[in-house]
């Protein structure tokens, strides 16, 4: 009897520590490989708005965003500094908000991009502009996310979306870096010395010649990169276990079909170009 009740507490144990192991992974955090990690969360907001032009046209305005940002990291001290970094440079918002308000205001600031459409404000009028015609219909959607988050660096993706009637209009990507032993944006001067910038857009623009297969700028340009004389070394990068990828944006190297050109280029490409105390000596 009693080992039959020794066999049922064991049975129960085990129970017990798979129902605990499965809750812990099933859990908004996912476990630590390392002492500090930054834990994220995630929140969706919406907005929308409507008016009706001068001549009877109705317009409607969707905005959308869907942000994954830094829910805590390290301590309370560490957590403040890695938010505000976040609203400031990622959601752009000014020191004057929180990260709450950063979130917020990145949704309402998207609706008055539209500012510039003829509105009419007649009050009178109300109940014509609630008959009157849809005509234009824009959406504007807004993901952030996580595109690396390694070696004490992550690294934020916002993609902007911008659709006219159902038809996309514009994508971008712009990439946010920051470093988690600094609290501070990764900026270029932060992997390269000064004096280097211009090898780096060397290896780029070999880089570009390879990965489309051409040997001349004038077949580039044939590819629709009309602007490849003024390829720079822009803050528009983000970092990969295999190297640092460069985006350039719709129109700003090549015609808007040719979409964003993405340019990698690897750690061991970059090294002899780093500066004293590179975060790429961490990434390598």
């Amino acid at each position: 009897m009693r080992n039959h009740r020794n066999l049922l507490i064991q049975m129960v144990a085990v129970i017990v520590l798979t129902v605990t192991m499965i809750a812990c992974q099933n859990g908004t955090q996912k476990p630590s490989s390392g002492a500090d990690e930054v834990l994220l969360d995630s929140c969706r907001l919406t907005d929308t708005t409507s008016f009706v032009k001068s001549n009877g046209e109705r317009c409607a305005i969707y905005a959308d965003a869907n942000i994954v940002y830094p829910k805590t990291f390290k301590d309370h001290a560490a957590t403040e500094q890695l938010q505000r970094l976040f609203a400031a440079f990622v959601l752009n918002a000014p020191d004057s908000l929180n990260l709450e308000d950063a979130m917020h205001a990145t949704v309402s600031n998207t609706l008055h991009q539209y500012d510039f459409v003829e509105q009419w404000s007649n009050e009178d009028e109300a109940d014509e502009e609630a008959d009157a015609q849809l005509v234009y219909k824009y959406n504007t959607l807004t993901t952030v996310r996580v595109c690396y988050n390694n070696n004490d660096v992550v690294t934020f993706c916002k993609n902007e979306v911008v659709k006219k009637n159902d038809k996309t209009t514009s994508e971008t990507n712009r990439y946010y870096s920051f470093d988690l032993t600094t609290m501070s944006y990764i900026d270029l001067h932060k992997l390269f010395r000064e004096d280097a910038l211009t090898d780096v857009t060397q290896l780029l623009r070999a880089q570009l010649l390879k990965q489309n297969n051409v040997t001349s700028d004038d077949q580039l340009n044939d590819l629709g990169y009309f602007n490849v004389d003024n390829l720079t070394v822009t803050r528009n990068f983000c970092f990969s276990d295999k190297g640092v990828t460069w985006s350039y944006l719709p129109g700003q190297l090549a015609i808007d079909a040719v979409g964003e050109p993405n340019i990698l280029l690897s750690y061991d490409q970059l090294m002899p170009l780093a500066c004293e105390g590179s975060i790429l000596n961490r990434l390598n």
